[in-house]
């Protein structure tokens, strides 16, 4: 209809008509491209909120998880601990680690069985779905917060490297489970404490693994907490930041 008119007025050499025409087809193009505009701008904001929820989801399981390991790496602690203390009454932490401020104690569970609570360690297997997807769709620039994304990335990178510490602390366990089998030794033994401190008083290759295992849980427990700390961090920086775009 409007080229029609348009073509009609040029024809008709009517300057000004043609000029109005021009501008209400620049003017539709304009707000055209202005709606679409305030339409991706408000699916955006949605979309940021909803990233934000489910990125404090996926850093409340990783607290919850990182929880879980840290009772059951203190289990491993107060076990090899409690073996080392047998052996030598003045043995203490090193002092290099920070202080575990948590009680140390043997997983009921694993009294019966020192053996395998010697050499069971932890993996943190992480909740970055959401970030991830972040990454992989390119969406991660609807979060509007640069501080908090660099804040995310960082935190996201921290969990590879420590799954990369805890690949370490795997193959530090598997000499002593070459041990166990060339002694004929199972981690599913029923064992007497005070037998498998005798071993450990008579035994300078089982007494190193008892301290390894010692060692490997401190820096498990402060790798663990650390994680914590700052995935409650960000948690409140994330939950803090939904609360002021809303």
């Amino acid at each position: 209809m409007i080229l029609r008119r348009l073509s009609k007025h040029v024809k008709d050499q009517n300057w000004i008509a043609v000029a109005l025409d021009f501008l209400i087809v620049v003017a539709g193009i304009l707000i055209a491209f202005q709606i679409t505009g305030w339409n991706e701008t408000r699916q955006d904001r949605r979309d940021e909120q909803r990233y934000l929820a489910e990125l404090v989801r996926d850093l409340e399981v990783n607290v919850t998880r990182v929880q879980e390991n840290k009772v059951s790496t203190l289990g491993r602690l107060a076990l090899a601990e409690s073996i080392l203390a047998a052996i030598d009454p003045e043995y203490e932490r090193p002092r290099f680690w920070p202080e575990i401020s948590q009680e140390a104690r043997v997983d009921p569970g694993f009294v019966p069985y020192p053996y395998a609570g010697l050499t069971t360690s932890v993996y943190l297997v992480a909740a970055d779905s959401t970030f991830e997807e972040l990454i992989q769709t390119g969406r991660i620039g609807v979060i509007r917060n640069r501080r908090l994304v660099s804040d995310l990335t960082e935190f996201y990178n921290q969990l590879e490297q420590y799954a990369t510490e805890d690949d370490i602390v795997f193959s530090q366990i598997q000499p002593m489970l070459g041990y166990l089998r060339y002694n004929g030794l199972g981690l599913g033994d029923r064992t007497d404490f005070g037998a498998v401190v005798e071993r450990a008083r008579t035994d300078p290759e089982f007494l190193g693994y008892v301290k390894m295992a010692a060692f490997i849980s401190q820096w498990q427990y402060v790798n663990m907490s650390r994680i914590e700390t700052r995935a409650e961090s960000l948690r409140n920086a994330i939950s803090a930041e939904m609360e002021a775009r809303q």
